[in-house]
């Protein structure tokens, strides 16, 4: 599998980008992978390694930082089918995540407003999904057309190829 190909019912991950939170190719990265549960709601269930830690086994929050912003980056291309870039991120360290523990992270679109699009994020541990771990926002915009002409040519045609593959899914369903 090239890695752009659907397993077991997760969004496809991008061959040509080399992103530390979802390329399932990156040495070093955490390699996410998504599921659409809803609409204008993505999820992540993964566990992070001793790697990833600032204190002890505890996940360094920079790392928790990471996902939230690759769930909910994620979120906006299946659901949004657009690139976007984030202006700004929030995040709430509410109780330790440790390495090792298989972990959940969601991402909802809670807002809207002309460009503007505001999603909200939860990490819960599996074992007890009732008590959040952490919590953020983030605010998203269009990428300006002056830096997606930065993206490379394979990267661009490859996203604009999921996003057509993603609304012909929505018309499916």
């Amino acid at each position: 599998m090239d890695g752009s190909e659907r397993d077991e019912g997760f969004l496809p991950a991008p061959r040509t980008w080399h992103c530390f939170g979802c390329d399932p190719n990156h040495a070093k990265g955490l390699r996410l992978r998504f599921t659409a549960p809803a609409p204008d709601s993505l999820r992540s269930e993964f566990t992070v390694s001793d790697d990833y830690t600032g204190f002890v086994s505890i996940v360094h929050g920079g790392i928790i930082a990471t996902i939230f912003d690759d769930v909910m980056m994620w979120c906006l291309l299946r659901h949004r089918r657009r690139f976007f870039v984030t202006t700004e991120m929030n995040q709430q360290l509410l109780r330790p995540a440790l390495a090792g523990q298989p972990l959940r992270a969601e991402a909802r679109i809670a807002e809207e407003d002309g460009e503007r699009v505001v999603l909200e994020a939860s990490l819960v541990a599996l074992d007890a999904p009732g008590r959040p771990l952490a919590e953020g926002a983030g605010t998203f915009v269009p990428l300006p057309s002056r830096l997606l002409d930065v993206v490379p040519t394979d990267q661009r045609e490859e996203m604009e190829r999921l996003f057509t593959e993603f609304a012909e899914e929505d018309v499916a369903s």
